[in-house]
């Protein structure tokens, strides 16, 4: 008896090591009920279905709250959904599952607690929401608009009326399932108050804004009376102006011509202005951005869109007088000069090259691609160059047509300059220009009164080429810039283009339709990319110095016509523009992982305060830094720095709907509990209705017994034997 006792306790051990389990003990099931305003009409309807044996049920919204069974309707838990609630009430109700009936829409992050849950995803009720949107910072007397953006979950039609400055404005709108906006405008000469109501068969939906006016903005335009237009809609103070005087007494610079018709001072001048803070805005005009020759000037580094190169290039060879005339009144400096220019404006498909003549024809550089590595010793090799001598051009010309014929492009030229007389004009210099012609045009110049403009001219007119006649050296320059952009012309594209919008404070609730031209264009590494069109950029902004700038590469003057958002959207551009980070600002983006908040100002360590937390804003840019808030953050947070707080902000809300996958939100929280999504209902049947109970213990026990059993019994053996 002994040993069968030893071998139960060494059994039951071995039995207990093993880690056996029964399921005897039941599961304690919480049921969490939905009862916010998306989801209760669904989960009221399944909730008959929901009756489960044992089950607590917790009803939630903004709050939770035990109820006696699935069928129990609270209307008093608020109008949010937040599901951290119900979680801590179904721990407090000790469960082993959860099973979550809801559409998935929370406003909270809630993260599993270890213990299962099993969703029942419900689609939200068919839903119309309403926010109202103005400028961020309106200026007073300025005429601005606010946007009702209206958010449905599906087709239906709706009356809006809008109460304000303006008067009731009553508007009828068939809205699609999704997003879409609603103007109203108005003068803003004070602090105002607009609200809309929104009726449709879904109920009805009331938002309120208020708005303050700051100073008024002040805008310079040049050479883009569409977009003057535009901005005195929007109660803009401008001023269309042909020149750039000291001081510029505006926020803001908008340039619309070409670099060319601007002096050397005055490119100057927007350069201090845009280091002391002031913005620049360049628009795609027929004279402006890359057809001005924007890209090749001392603002070059500070322009947020460079051109997209077009395939196919252009091969030029420089015939370049430098006999001894050349000498008075700095004629070959100033042809140097442009000649820098025409290498400049090259694109690296282009090839240049250069000749230059006096007694005899001497190559500075045969024509070769314009990398940056040639362009580079291309400008080396003319800023060399010295004159003397006599003025010998025939050798010069034949050895420039002679090296075009090896050049591997469709488009071939030849620019010969000179301001004297030739000494070696023969009639095989004509004959070469008509045979080259087809393939190689000859262009002339003629500079100064002094200049054979005859021969030039007929030598021109055998290369069915152009003569151009310089008569004051001065304009060199400026001639092989409008040269430049002849030759390497950026050529816009026409037709219908979709635009896209990335989220901003410039483009909220912006939808623009397609543009009717183009300029190919992509955005600079340092620069932010806020609409485009397939791969080309339609809106760049970013930050130069101490300010902003930003690129439009449409003409608007031909694009948006129609469009009834385009004074809207320039609007918001000029103001975010004209607060520099000269001027402290912050705002806050609400966006799909949480909230993000955007300082601008000179500041050393700012930090942010929201819902009783701290934390650092991190820097990321010039004068710019950025934090995130968690998803769920609301109300209103404080910018700090040194303790001291130097702004305050009002966080945006989170919407009870929204625009988000609710089965895709309880599949990945399902899942990362140890649960998972059901098809529906019936599913709820099928889960375990037990849970295992552990034997190891027990067993353990009744071996501890059986091992003093089994001693007693020796012990007890012994005695006898005594």
């Amino acid at each position: 008896m002994l040993a069968g006792l030893r071998a139960a306790v060494i059994g039951l051990l071995l039995l207990a090591f093993w880690g056996p389990s029964l399921p005897l003990q039941p599961l304690q099931t919480v049921v969490l009920l939905d009862q916010s305003p998306s989801a209760r009409e669904a989960v009221w309807q399944v909730a008959p279905r929901l009756q489960l044996p044992g089950a607590q049920y917790v009803a939630f919204a903004s709050g939770a709250i035990q109820v006696a069974g699935p069928t129990a309707r609270r209307l008093d838990l608020g109008e949010g959904t937040r599901l951290g609630e119900a979680l801590a009430k179904a721990r407090e109700l000790k469960a082993d599952r959860i099973v979550l009936v809801s559409d998935g829409l929370f406003q909270d992050r809630a993260e599993p607690i270890g213990i299962p849950i099993y969703s029942l995803y419900q689609p939200p009720s068919p839903n119309l929401s309403v926010v109202l949107t103005g400028p961020a910072l309106p200026a007073k007397g300025e005429t601005v608009e606010v946007r009702a953006v209206l958010e449905s979950t599906t087709a239906v039609r709706a009356q809006l009326t809008f109460n304000g400055p303006a008067g009731v404005v009553e508007r009828a709108v068939q809205l699609e399932p999704g997003r879409s906006s609603v103007g109203y405008r108005f003068r803003l000469d004070g602090p105002s108050t607009v609200t809309v109501r929104v009726e449709s068969p879904l109920g009805l939906e009331q938002g309120r804004l208020e708005l303050s006016p700051t100073d008024s903005t002040r805008v310079w335009v040049l050479g883009d009376a569409a977009l003057a237009r535009y901005l005195r809609a929007q109660g803009f103070s401008v001023e269309e102006r042909k020149e750039i005087t000291l001081p510029i007494r505006a926020e803001v610079v908008a340039l619309g011509v070409g670099a060319r018709d601007l002096s050397a001072a005055e490119l100057d001048a927007l350069q201090s202005f845009l280091n002391q803070g002031g913005s620049l805005l360049w628009t795609a005009t027929p004279q402006g951005l890359f057809f001005g020759g924007w890209e090749r000037t001392s603002l070059a580094d500070s322009l947020p869109v460079e051109p997209v190169e077009e395939p196919g290039g252009v091969g030029i060879v420089l015939v370049l007088d430098v006999s001894g005339s050349m000498l008075e009144d700095d004629k070959l400096g100033l042809a140097v000069t442009g000649s820098l220019e025409l290498i400049r404006s090259a694109r690296p498909q282009d090839y240049i090259g250069v000749v230059v003549f006096s007694d005899r024809p001497r190559w500075l550089f045969r024509p070769r691609p314009m990398t940056e590595q040639g362009r580079k010793e291309a400008e080396s090799l003319l800023l060399s160059t010295q004159a003397g001598g006599g003025t010998m051009i025939r050798r010069a010309y034949l050895e420039a047509l002679e090296a075009l014929e090896q050049v591997p492009t469709e488009s071939k030229q030849v620019i010969a300059l000179t301001d004297g007389l030739a000494a070696d004009v023969t009639p095989d210099l004509f004959d070469a220009a008509r045979e080259a012609s087809p393939r190689i045009k000859t262009n002339t110049v003629a500079i100064g009164a002094d200049a054979d403009g005859r021969f030039l001219r007929e030598l021109a007119q055998a290369g069915d080429g152009t003569y151009w006649d310089v008569p004051r050296p001065e304009d060199l320059p400026r001639f092989f810039l409008e040269e430049a952009q002849r030759v390497f012309r950026r050529e816009a594209l026409e037709g219908s283009f979709p635009v896209a919008v990335r989220p901003h404070p410039i483009t909220r609730a912006a939808n623009p339709p397609p543009l009717s031209v183009i300029l190919p264009a992509k955005t600079k590494p340092w620069a932010q990319t806020l609409l485009s069109s397939g791969e080309g950029t339609v809106l760049a902004v970013g930050e130069s110095g101490r300010g902003r700038v930003a690129a439009l590469t449409t003409d608007l003057s031909r694009s948006w016509q129609g469009w009834q958002g385009a004074p809207a959207l320039l609007g918001e551009l000029l103001r975010w523009l004209s607060q520099t980070p000269a001027r402290p600002r912050v705002q806050a983006v609400r966006e799909l992982d949480g909230v993000r908040v955007t300082l601008e100002g000179q500041f050393e360590r700012p930090r942010l305060r929201a819902a009783g937390q701290e934390q650092p804003m991190a820097p990321v840019g010039p004068l710019r830094f950025e934090t995130w808030l968690p998803r769920e953050a609301v109300g209103e947070a404080v910018v700090f720095e040194n303790e001291q707080p130097r702004l305050r902000l009002q966080l945006p809300s989170l919407p009870e709907w929204r625009l988000e996958d609710g089965r895709e939100n309880l599949r990945r929280l399902s899942e990362l509990s140890g649960g998972r999504l059901l098809a529906d209902a019936t599913e709820l049947r099928e889960l375990a209705g037990r849970k295992a109970y552990n034997l190891q213990w027990p067993l353990i026990a009744l071996a501890v017994v059986l091992f003093l059993l089994e001693r007693y019994l020796e012990r007890r053996r012994g005695h006898r034997g005594l």
